[in-house]
């Protein structure tokens, strides 16, 4: 059916009236058919009556005197009639009396004598006839004939039957084809300018219309509606010349429109970038202002101890030598001031010893602090000289210095640093987006840590890698995240604590992104800490930068 359904309509209306035309034929051949069979078998059971009427009449008399042979000699004259099998002839008390074979053998075994009646086989037609004798009866006579006419009748009768069916077929064919036409050439026409009007979109053209019929209905209303359809698309053509005129002008502000917008939000990027940058700054300051705290103790207690120093008394003892030039001698060996100049170098030597220590050593600290201070000074420089370049850099190694960029405020605040480097990966990405992240999530978890008010205080750095990207974690043990804040941590301007800016995680997750990565965030609530996680791809899009040898 599904086959028949995707056909031309030439075909089916041709084939529907093929089949329709061999179906009523057909039928009309079984129907004629079947009437033969039922009358050529009342035919034969007529015909087959008589002869055992005719032949039970002419077996009565030997019968009735008991001649066998004379009995069977009447049967013998029923070779005439090709069609009768078997013959057989019963005595009153039904024992087979008589027989005759067609071909000649005998019957080892008779069917048993039966009442007057005739019963059809698949070949053959049995029949049973009484045989009367002066009004009393005195045996039966059964015949046999075979259905082999019958069979030889029906098949001459399938031969015309085929030879009917194919020469209606070879007739009705070309009626069909040609007729057919009437119907499929409108419907076909109809289905050939609605496909020119679906690809073309032309309503201009019209289906040509054949007859007054339900076609020639359809093929109106086909048109009509293209006329419709035609009229609409003119005022719809002409309302979006309008409109486009409309759209042009309003395009143009849109555009104005669009482009400040992406002025806003490159600024919005611009300031996000800063505030995160601002953050590493600002941790650089701490770890600088802290050093420079110390260098400022070892800067005092120098100047206090040259303002207090011994070494003046150096001139003092030159003065009084250079008195008594003329008789120096004289003057340290006689004169008690003199004599007392001796004892009074080695205790001053002793003290200027004691001096010159205690500033070396301020001197050492003031020389680590001030190289302290250009090693943070260099590492940031290094992180903000190089924008835009990605260079092939150590994942631990990164970790390492954001946790230098802080170390001044972790160590003032007690925070546990703990390092789960499960993996030690290396990726090629802009270190100062890389750095600005890390930073960042550093300090908050610090603030995190810190607002907690607990004393065991950590954070929890951990890496780890998988054969598509990086993950970097920042595990911290502080007052957690409620439930409904997660989704907005990110989010530009939030901010839970009092002196945030929130642009911290917003530019972590701008900077994340940009680097092809994600920033999360996780937190069981409130007290529960929070963990956030970096992930970064091994190789961004970036130019790659390999540092120069020093």
């Amino acid at each position: 059916m599904h086959f028949f359904r995707n056909l031309p309509i030439k075909s089916k209306l041709t084939l529907i009236s093929m089949l329709t035309s061999g179906a009523a034929l057909l039928l009309a051949c079984a129907a004629f058919v079947s009437y033969e069979q039922l009358a050529f078998r009342r035919e034969t059971t007529r015909s087959l009556s008589t002869t055992a009427q005719m032949t039970g009449f002419n077996c009565a008399s030997a019968l009735s005197f008991k001649d066998e042979g004379s009995a069977e000699q009447t049967l013998k004259g029923l070779a005439a009639q090709p069609h009768i099998a078997a013959a057989c002839v019963y005595d009153s008390d039904g024992v087979v009396f008589a027989s005759y074979r067609r071909d000649g053998g005998s019957a080892a075994v008779w069917p048993a004598m039966r009442p007057v009646g005739d019963q059809f086989g698949s070949d053959s037609l049995e029949l049973f006839r009484p045989i009367d004798y002066a009004g009393e009866r005195i045996g039966t006579i059964y015949l046999r004939s075979d259905l082999g006419e019958m069979r030889n009748r029906l098949r001459q009768y399938a031969v015309i039957v085929a030879a009917v069916l194919a020469a209606a077929f070879l007739t009705a064919w070309p009626v069909a084809t040609k007729l057919q036409r009437v119907i499929s050439e409108p419907v076909s026409g109809l289905a050939a300018v609605a496909g020119r009007v679906a690809v073309e979109r032309n309503y201009s053209l019209r289906a040509v219309k054949y007859g007054n019929d339900e076609l020639g209905r359809l093929i109106d209303g086909f048109n009509a509606m293209l006329d419709e359809i035609q009229k609409r698309d003119a005022e719809l053509q002409a309302a979006r010349n309008d409109l486009e005129k409309r759209v042009d002008e309003r395009t143009e502000a849109l555009k104005l429109e669009v482009r400040e917008r992406e002025n806003l939000h490159r600024q919005l990027l611009q300031t996000s970038r800063q505030a995160g940058m601002a953050e590493v700054a600002t941790g650089v300051l701490h770890n600088v202002g802290n050093v420079l705290n110390s260098v400022n103790v070892s800067a005092t207690l120098v100047a206090d101890q040259l303002r207090h120093s011994k070494v003046s008394n150096v001139a003092r003892v030159c003065a009084l030598l250079r008195e008594h030039e003329a008789d120096l001698a004289g003057f340290l060996s006689s004169d008690p001031k003199g004599r007392m100049i001796g004892p009074y170098l080695a205790s001053l030597e002793e003290t200027l010893a004691v001096e010159r220590t205690s500033m070396t050593s301020e001197l050492t600290n003031l020389q680590k602090n001030i190289e302290h201070i250009k090693d943070i000074v260099a590492m940031q420089q290094s992180y903000a000289t190089i924008s835009g370049v990605a260079e092939t850099v150590s994942v631990p190694d990164m970790l390492e210095d954001a946790i230098r960029m802080n170390a001044g405020s972790l160590a003032r605040h007690d925070i546990d640093i703990v390092r789960d480097y499960g993996a030690r990966p290396v990726i090629t990405a802009e270190k100062h987006k890389v750095l600005q992240v890390l930073v960042n999530l550093i300090r908050n978890g610090k603030y995190a840590c810190d607002e907690s008010g607990r004393t065991d205080k950590q954070l929890i750095l951990r890496t780890t890698a998988n054969e598509r990207c990086v993950s970097i974690s920042v595990i911290d043990n502080g007052v957690g995240i409620p439930q409904e804040n997660l989704t907005r941590i990110f989010a530009h301007g939030f901010t839970t604590r009092k002196e945030g800016h929130g642009f911290g995680l917003h530019s972590g997750a701008l900077a994340a992104k940009e680097l092809g990565g994600s920033l999360t965030g996780y937190s069981a609530g409130p007290g529960k800490g929070a963990t956030f996680t970096l992930e970064l791809p091994y190789k961004s899009e970036a130019v790659t930068y390999e540092k120069p040898s020093s």
